[in-house]
């Protein structure tokens, strides 16, 4: 059987994958891998993507054949890609750049994560309930990981700073799954992801997360 590391995405189990993936899958949580991305200035570092490798354990005999990742998790997965280069690589709500750039116009505006990263020292329930019910989750706060402020804020400060760009055609053809309706990360996105690295995208009804499920019956 083919190995299956997952990546999930920020403030969210990657649990909630395993209707796609089934239980032998890895799963790997982000969240809390996140501060060891950063240095002491809470500036991402040069060699994340060497770290994220490193940490779970994807070079040499364990290497996945299969990479995939939903939201910031896809960010992952695709930057480990293009050094493990695994056998396929499937990216779910993907963007290769989380906020809006002079020359990327599909991504949220800085001010966003800002005012997310105040308002989590402040409120952090309230936060994550706002996020939940936009990717179309259920907040159950006694369900949800006990994720610290410090683990994620690193995400949102990953988010703010993290850009795969340039892009290129990687050796295998990435798989893109993106919901129509998406209220974190525009669809327009991961058209754009896909088309500079020569990927197969689909659309498919539904928001940040609920698209994921439709893919249990699909594949």
């Amino acid at each position: 059987m083919n190995k299956t590391t997952v990546f999930g995405g920020w403030a969210v189990s990657p649990e909630v994958l395993k209707n796609i993936f089934g239980n032998d899958a890895d799963y790997v949580d982000v969240n809390r891998v996140m501060p060891k991305l950063f240095d002491g200035s809470r500036q991402l570092r040069d060699d994340w993507v060497d770290i994220v490798i490193s940490e779970c354990q994807l070079t040499g005999g364990n290497a996945p054949e299969i990479l995939a990742g939903w939201s910031t998790g896809a960010m992952f997965a695709y930057a480990a890609a293009r050094v493990c280069h695994p056998r396929k690589l499937i990216l779910l709500s993907a963007t290769p750049c989380f906020c809006r750039k002079d020359d990327f116009k599909f991504g949220a505006r800085p001010s966003v994560i800002d005012r997310m990263l105040c308002a989590l020292t402040q409120d952090k329930n309230a936060v994550l309930r706002s996020f939940y019910e936009r990717c179309g989750l259920e907040y159950d706060i006694a369900a949800i990981p006990d994720y610290t402020i410090g683990e994620l804020s690193c995400g949102l400060a990953f988010l703010r700073q993290a850009d795969l760009r340039p892009l290129a055609p990687l050796p295998i053809k990435p798989v893109f799954y993106h919901g129509q309706n998406d209220e974190i990360i525009p669809i327009s996105a991961s058209i754009y992801f896909s088309e500079r690295t020569n990927g197969k995208h689909i659309a498919v009804s539904g928001g940040h997360l609920l698209p994921c499920f439709t893919l249990v019956k699909a594949k």
